[in-house]
């Protein structure tokens, strides 16, 4: 009867092994995760998941791995160059071309009178 409740130190040891081997395994299992939390990756609900349900597959563990590594891609800056500051020559084309508009009779000589204090005033 004394044999029933005796605790033997390998038993204890073994035990203690064993925590240590699962603690250590979930560790490795979890490693994707671990790595596209660290990162603040966008996605990183989605590869939890993945590495959750499909980590135990090698092939969903190795898809989760790289998709926690891979780079998060950042849409494209356009940049459009505008002129800072109108130019007279831009007046003067734009004179230019009311004066071709009243030589052809398209405006009167009361309209072009009108756009050319315009243009002159806004060139000044």
């Amino acid at each position: 009867m004394n044999l029933l409740f005796q605790s033997n130190t390998s038993d204890t040891t073994v035990g203690v092994v064993f925590v240590i081997f699962i603690i250590v395994g979930a560790i490795f299992y979890f490693i994707p995760s671990i790595i596209a939390l660290m990162r603040g990756k966008s996605n990183t609900v989605a590869i939890i998941a993945l590495n959750l349900f499909l980590g135990w597959s090698i092939v969903g563990w190795v898809v989760s791995l790289v998709w926690s590594l891979s780079s998060e891609v950042s849409p494209a800056r356009i940049v459009v160059n505008q002129p800072l500051q109108k130019t007279k020559e831009d007046g003067i084309d734009k004179l230019t071309k009311l004066k071709k508009l009243l030589d052809e009779g398209a405006i009167t000589q009361d309209e072009f009178d009108q756009q050319k204090a315009v243009l002159l005033k806004s060139n000044q």
